[in-house]
């Protein structure tokens, strides 16, 4: 099958989504399929798309997503000219799945689409533009499937558009293969941080991801209960949080590291006694909580809906409301006092990250795609 992964962002840029595009690509070309990657081409940086293992073809910026919208599906159209595509997925409502929309007669192949949170977020900077809500509607209302990678994008695929069909529940996955064997420790590592005695919060240090309210939560912790707070990320935030940190009186007890890839995330998920996710608003995915799982460690977290679809509570970690230091104190000092309880968590998160294996997931998307090519279409043409 000739598989088009159409997204607004890919790599080099690293985050979620372009990761997910990616590990997908790298599986369909495994599973004998061929995919193509659609994107535009990077801001200020050099693309080296001729590393990948699958073909990635570019088209111009967005120059506006409010504007001009009607130029670019040319660019659409003449990839699946030359590519001959069997199926288009859309990685985002807006701008991919409109403009798959607007292509509407002219491709005549079946068109899925999957949110990664950020565009049904109800307070998403495009949403609340006039017309906008409409733009998404209507391409919500024309996709053969929408997947949903968690509660939180089927339900936004729900609110935008309450005709919406063939909702699918299709997880992101995780690469298990790095945890496969124990990580060597990483040169030049704080030598505050050793293995077995800290605790973890890997992230981007954003008012979102709630590392705030972690700190305010570690200052109810008494001193002689305390184990280390390891922060491995960096953001936007880190200078204010250090300064609460000093704040609080936990300098010797938090250790930031800034951003952790690679080998170096692989060791500091597998030694820490467990992680925490303390978000405060919305996630869409918790991929961190599957890379804790993979790693055999347990987690505690909030409940939001992107949370709550992967913990199983009191058998893989713990689930505390939002904004509360209090509760997620409570829930931190429980594990550091139960060992043998957390040393389960982990066991438990390490099977279950078996079913989200990237390859099981690439699996289940073709035979999504293989169902929808199959049906009746509904609103292709002949091309």
């Amino acid at each position: 099958m000739r598989i088009c992964l159409y997204t607004e962002t890919a790599l080099p840029v690293l985050g979620g989504q372009e990761m997910v595009v990616d590990a997908l690509a790298r599986e369909f070309l495994e599973l004998g399929h061929e995919p193509v990657v659609l994107a535009p081409a990077p801001r200020r940086i050099p693309a080296e798309d001729q590393q990948l293992p699958y073909p990635v073809v570019r088209h111009p910026r967005f120059v506006s997503t409010r504007h001009f919208m009607e130029w670019y599906k040319h660019w659409l159209q003449r990839a699946h000219r030359q590519r001959h595509f069997d199926l288009l997925h859309c990685h985002s409502i807006y701008p991919c799945g409109y403009l798959a929309m607007l292509c509407e007669g002219q491709l005549g192949i079946p068109t899925v689409i999957t949110s990664h949170g950020g565009d049904v977020h109800v307070e998403g900077r495009r949403l609340s533009k006039p017309g906008f809500p409409v733009r998404y509607g209507r391409s919500i209302a024309a996709a053969d499937a929408l997947i949903a990678i968690s509660k939180f994008t089927h339900d936004g695929y729900l609110r935008l558009c309450p005709s919406a069909r063939n909702i699918v529940s299709i997880p992101n996955g995780v690469d298990l293969e790095p945890f496969a064997h124990d990580e060597s420790r990483p040169a030049g590592l704080d030598p505050q941080v050793q293995s077995g005695e800290y605790f973890l919060f890997i992230g981007r240090l954003h008012p979102r991801k709630g590392v705030d309210v972690l700190l305010d939560a570690m200052s109810h912790i008494p001193v002689q209960q305390r184990s280390r707070l390891v922060i491995a990320g960096d953001g936007d935030q880190r200078a204010s949080l250090e300064a609460q940190c000093a704040r609080l009186g936990l300098a010797k007890h938090v250790s930031f590291l800034g951003s952790a890839r690679g080998a170096a995330k692989v060791w500091l998920l597998q030694n820490a006694l467990f992680t925490v996710t303390p978000s405060r608003t919305w996630e869409a995915f918790g991929l961190v909580v599957l890379e804790s799982y993979a790693a055999g460690r347990g987690v505690i977290a909030t409940t939001l809906p992107g949370m709550m679809d992967l913990i199983e509570p009191g058998r893989t970690g713990l689930l505390v409301p939002p904004e509360a230091p209090t509760a997620l104190a409570n829930a931190i000092m429980a594990l550091l006092a139960n060992p043998a309880k957390t040393r389960q968590f982990g066991d438990r998160a390490r099977e279950l990250a078996q079913d989200f294996s990237w390859r099981s997931i690439a699996s289940r998307h073709v035979q999504l795609y293989n169902q929808v090519a199959a049906a009746p279409a509904t609103f292709r043409r002949a091309a």
